[in-house]
């Protein structure tokens, strides 16, 4: 009993010095990692070697439990903050890897503490926190840098390592994403209380449908006349400025919408009004677009877009009913006052909440990655026009720039063959138009967030995001075309059929444009790629509302239906005649892939 009882009573003991230790070292553990913070940094030699010798010790004599731990926190590989001015996170893999290989200059596969240098020198170019002469502080640096993406604890990092380092920091969605969304969320809901009034309003001022097209084309009009100035502003001045006057700008044209009278003038009258709106929604688009585009990643790209169609969803969820519940109870002319005042509100939200996101690009191909890139410091005084006719030679622009065309000439043609059909033919009233576009809304509000999880993972597998693409044009062809064949001539299939197009669209269409544009183009060329496809949907909006508006007039509504699902059908081809070969790059990096780690 006593030998028991000084047994334990020396294990007790062993038990307090092995922790009065440990408290020793975790002191000079907070000591180091204090200097890592910035304060002040010890230099006895010796200490750093007396304090890996006793961590080792360490782990030999603690339990299972801190062994898995430790184990844990060194298979974490994180990125560091001083290096997010290099832009690692914005990089393709192939920039990527360049990027390792710059670095590794001894081409031995690695980057050590003596190599890392270098990132510290880039990344610190516009920081004065350190001194670049005190070569002592620059060392530490870079041990830092290596410490933090080093699995395996050899003092150096391999490409596996380092890509997964940035992997883990490109994963996440920014949280910038949420102010502009909020921002847009009024945009969108004052634009959608305005999409059952416009076409009553035109006929209730005497518009033939022919005329109320060419009202709904004046917008497009101006958009496309203003796509690629707004861009080269947005570059220029930066997107916040873009965010705040183009909301301005259609908050004026609301107001003229509003405004204008009911005698012979209201054609040009309203004309004029939407050309206005059209100068300020293509202002506002290039902002947000290239917005998103700076804070996306290559592996986030549908996940960062996806708050803003959510927001474009709900906006025009919850403005179509009221458009059609204030123009029933007031009067046609009180939504667009009350779609004015939405967006004046957004410009001043824009103007309190959101930051400027425009990247300033390296000076330098190591702070790049990509001699293209080297050449986005010099955009401005770049020619737009080389730089489509460069765009347009790759056939994948080609096949999306034709989904973003026919994607506008569907909306273009909603005034003059889906609202005119509803109210003419089914009889259906403003609010009720108004509640068949929101039941598509919630819809599409309901699937947009699995959609684009479902697009960044399809991607991120190895995938091209065409493959989605294409049956989502083959569904919304069907769905256009079996109301305009009068299938199901009454409201409630009609609805159905609408909202199985509109599910198309949001499910496989619209959570995969933008990303599959941004993957096919360089960062320096994203400015116009984003105003081409706007252009390319504004050409779209344009020729929908004219031409199909014409062919209403002079065939039918439901003929005119039947044409706009046919040339859905017929980009659907065309578009995966043009990405076949991208589809099939992707299987071959696939497949390299698969053999490499194998």
């Amino acid at each position: 009993m006593f030998q028991r009882c000084l047994t334990s009573s020396s294990r007790v003991s062993c038990r307090i010095c092995y922790h009065h230790r440990r408290e020793q070292i975790l002191s000079f553990n907070l000591l180091q990692f204090r200097g890592e913070n910035g304060d002040e940094r010890s230099n006895i030699p010796g200490q750093q070697f007396q304090l890996r010798h006793v961590n080792s010790s360490n782990k030999s004599n603690s339990n299972s439990n801190s062994n898995s731990n430790s184990n844990s926190n060194s298979n974490k590989r994180v990125l560091p903050n001083s290096l997010s001015s290099l832009n690692f996170k914005y990089m393709e893999t192939d920039e990527l890897r360049e990027a390792f290989r710059r670095y590794d200059q001894n081409s031995d596969g690695w980057i050590d503490a003596k190599e890392a240098v270098q990132l510290v020198k880039d990344a610190d170019h516009s920081n004065s926190s350190i001194d670049r002469k005190n070569c002592a502080e620059l060392k530490v640096s870079a041990e830092e840098i290596i410490r933090s993406m080093d699995r395996n604890n050899d003092k150096k990092i391999c490409w596996e390592e380092f890509r997964e380092a940035v992997e883990h920091a490109a994963t996440p969605v920014s949280s910038r994403v949420y102010p502009i969304s909020g921002t847009m969320l009024i945009n969108f809901t004052g634009q959608g209380v305005m999409v059952p009034v416009l076409p009553f309003l035109a006929r209730a001022a005497g518009l033939s449908t022919s005329e109320l097209g060419m009202v709904t084309a004046s917008s497009a009009l101006a958009r496309i006349v203003s796509n690629v100035p707004a861009a080269l502003a947005a570059e220029e001045f930066g997107r916040r400025p873009m965010l705040i006057v183009g909301p301005m700008l259609g908050a004026m044209g609301m107001l003229g919408l509003a405004l204008a009278p009911s005698d012979s003038h209201a054609f040009f009258s309203l004309c004029a009004a939407n050309t206005v709106c059209g100068f300020g929604s293509a202002i506002t688009m290039a902002g947000c677009g290239l917005y998103l585009t700076d804070i996306s990643t290559p592996l986030n790209r549908a996940r960062t877009m996806a708050p803003l169609q959510f927001a474009g969803l709900l906006g025009f969820m919850v403005g179509p009913p009221i458009g059609g519940f204030i123009a029933d109870s007031y009067g046609l002319q009180y939504p667009f006052y009350i779609t004015s005042g939405a967006l004046m509100l957004t410009a001043a939200s824009a103007m309190a909440f959101l930051p400027e996101t425009k990247r300033k690009l390296g000076t330098s191909k190591s702070q790049t990655g990509s001699d293209e890139v080297k050449e986005g410091k010099s955009e401005g005084l770049m020619s737009a026009a080389r730089q489509w006719r460069e765009m347009l030679k790759n056939p994948d622009i080609q096949g999306i720039s034709s989904v973003s065309y026919v994607t506008g000439l569907l909306q273009g043609a909603y005034a003059v063959t889906t609202v005119i059909y509803a109210s003419e033919t089914l009889m259906m009233s403003t609010g009720e138009v108004g509640m068949m576009f929101t039941a598509a809304v919630i819809g599409m509000a309901a699937v947009t967030k699995p959609a684009t999880d479902f697009s960044d993972w399809f991607h991120n597998k190895g995938h091209c995001r065409s493959t989605l693409i294409i049956p989502g044009l083959g569904l919304a062809a069907l769905a256009t075309g079996m109301r305009g064949l009068e299938m199901f001539p009454t409201v409630l299939p009609f609805t159905a059929l609408f909202m199985m197009s509109h599910l198309a669209n949001a499910c496989l269409i619209t959570p995969n444009v933008t990303p599959f544009l941004v993957d096919a183009t360089t960062e320096s060329q994203r400015a116009q790629a984003l105003a081409m496809r706007n252009m390319c949907q504004d050409l779209g909006v344009l020729s929908g509302a004219i031409s199909l508006g014409a062919v209403s007039q002079a065939i039918g509504v439901p003929e005119s239906i039947v044409c706009s699902a046919g040339l859905q059908a017929l980009v659907m081809i065309l578009f995966a005649m043009k990405t076949s070969s991208g589809r099939q790059r992707k299987r071959a990096d696939k497949m390299d892939s698969e053999n490499k780690s194998t």
